[in-house]
Parts: structure tokens; sequence; C-alpha cells
């Protein structure tokens, strides 16, 4: 495992006692890396956005090791992990840029209706833009990626590192969540 955590461990502890405490850590580290990748890829975007997750919650959870007692580092660690993906989704990092699709940019469907009608339209849009928003980054994902991306299930399911029922199924939560949302009828072209 290469990364931050490795550089912290470059200067040696000067006591004994130390030592085997960072013995202790890298020991509790290799044991849960390949446990914690999993939980992080269930809450990231992709694979790049988990590592890099990990590394970020092994590299906050150096700084807890001489302040809580080995028994307290895993339910820390997965804590941090957690935290560290939430922020990372907060922050749009595992959001990619070729799969974003701006909602402002999807043509209007006849620009010939009059204002109140097109207003009606924009409304609409608006409200059918603010629920593809609110749902679960997984789901939303799939959804955009065949809705604006027109990529098959096969693909959705290459691209996410998922399987083809688990896009089936992001699929129909999106638009049972859509629908309740906005309503059947507002769904129609989308």
């Amino acid at each position: 495992m290469r990364g931050v955590y490795d550089n912290a461990l470059i200067t040696s502890p000067a006591r004994p006692e130390a030592s085997a405490s960072a013995d202790a850590f890298d020991v509790f580290v290799r044991e849960q890396r390949q446990g914690l990748l999993q939980f992080l890829r269930s809450r990231t975007a992709s694979e790049q956005d988990a590592e890099d997750a990990l590394q970020e919650s092994l590299a906050k959870l150096l700084r807890y090791r001489h302040h809580e007692s080995p028994e307290a580092w895993k339910a820390l660690l997965y804590r941090i992990a957690a935290n560290v993906a939430n922020d990372q989704y907060r922050a749009g990092a595992c959001r990619h840029s070729s799969d974003h699709v701006p909602l402002d940019d999807l043509p209007i469907a006849d620009s010939d209706h009059r204002p109140d009608q097109r207003a009606a339209y924009n409304q609409q849009v608006a409200r059918i833009g603010e629920a593809i928003l609110a749902l679960p980054p997984k789901c939303q994902r799939v959804y955009l990626l065949k809705r604006a991306h027109g990529l098959s299930h096969a693909q959705i399911a290459a691209r996410c590192g998922i399987s083809v029922k688990m896009v089936e199924k992001h699929l129909a939560n999106a638009m049972a969540l859509l629908r309740r949302k906005v309503g059947n009828s507002l769904m129609e072209p989308f």
C-alpha cells in the first residue's frame, strides 16, 4: 500500500512502546484495508474515488493512533471513512465530467408555444431537474448514463463496476423516486 500512510512511517519512534504501537497499527491497517475498500466502493462513484477515500481515511486515522486504544481503531476508521465519502460526494468529487449533463443544455421541445406554455414547461423541467439532483448518488449516475448518455444496461454496468441486475435496480429506484416527486405525467419525456 503506497500513499500518505507510508510516508508517515518513515520516521521511526524513539520509544520501544511507541514502536510496538506502530507495529500493531501496521497490522491493523493491513487487516482492515480490503474490508474498508469494499465499504468505500459502495459509497463512492468509482474505484479511484474509493482508493482516494481509503488513503484519506488512513491518513486521518494516523492522528488518533496514539490517543485511542487499538480496540477503538476499527469503529473510528469506519466513521472516518463514511465521513470522507460523504465529504467527497458533497464536494462533487464523485461526479465525473463525462457523466455530467447540465440540465440547462437540454433542448426545449417546441419553442413556438405561447410564453405561458413555455414558462409552464420550463417549470416542469426545473422540477424534474431538482428531483434528479435529489436522487441517491448511484441511482442518479445510472439514471443519467441511461437517459442522458443513452448507454445500454451492460455499458452502464461496465462503467460503474456493478452488475446489470444492479443497473436495473438503480433505474427502477430512480424512476420510482422521480415519479413520487414529480408525478407520472411529467416523467413521459424523461
